[in-house]
């Protein structure tokens, strides 16, 4: 049985892992930030309220302009003789009073929106300076993340590659050991020798398991510990 082989596939299937683990890890972290999602709300918000605000002032406006016309029309006729009787003309000098009433309202409705609106605008400048900032400096680290996707997935798609060429080159019988402990031993199936260790649980190892390991032809030894074979270069 090729261990040295095994050991290679072992380092593959683990660079594959890690590949695979840090996609993920930066398709996460390519969904737009809550901070930004926040800042575009904000500022729709705001220009909704301005345009708001702007109809407010609009209309107050128009009923001012409306009611300036009618006190006008009511005062001409006043002033004109053309009502005599004293009840009309009480009822007409009552009605001018309360236009002019009912004008300085609608005047203070559309000062008050006006007053509004710019404060809304300067409010607005300030949020979409931010946005813009945060798009920018977002745009930017998506680049960077995107990039390093695209790297990623090109060297998966290197090793998946050796791993094919590998695997072609082993035989049925270790690939089989191999899949089975990778299952059950948290998808190690193979640790290297180091300092006389297992270096997958860190164990110490017998001299004479590492002195076996270095010198089986093919015959796969197991680390006392943790049961997985055991790869001494």
């Amino acid at each position: 049985m090729d261990i040295a082989g095994l050991y290679e596939l072992q380092k593959i299937d683990l660079n594959m892992d890690k590949a695979r683990r840090r996609v993920a890890q930066i398709r996460r972290k390519l969904e737009e930030p809550e901070e930004l999602k926040q800042a575009r709300a904000a500022v729709a918000t705001l220009r909704s309220e301005l345009e708001r605000l702007h109809a407010r002032q609009i209309d107050a406006e128009l009923n001012s302009r409306q009611l300036a016309e009618r006190i006008q029309e009511s005062e001409r006729r006043l002033m004109s003789g053309e009502v005599r009787n004293a009840r009309e003309l009480e009822a007409l000098q009552s009605s001018i009073e309360s236009m002019k009433r009912q004008r300085a309202q609608v005047e203070e409705v559309a000062i008050e929106s006006m007053q509004q609106r710019e404060a809304h605008q300067r409010q607005l400048a300030d949020q979409e300076a931010t946005l813009a900032h945060l798009e920018n400096t977002w745009s930017a680290q998506k680049a960077t993340l995107e990039e390093e996707e695209t790297k990623y997935k090109r060297f998966y798609a290197q090793l998946k590659q050796q791993r094919q060429r590998l695997s072609e080159r082993l035989s049925a019988d270790a690939l089989s050991l191999y899949a089975q402990l990778v299952e059950r031993k948290a998808g190690v199936a193979v640790a290297a020798v180091q300092n006389g260790a297992c270096s997958a649980c860190n164990m110490a190892l017998p001299t004479g398991v590492v002195s076996h390991a270095r010198t089986a032809a093919g015959t796969p030894v197991f680390c006392p510990s943790c049961g997985r074979i055991l790869f001494a270069a």
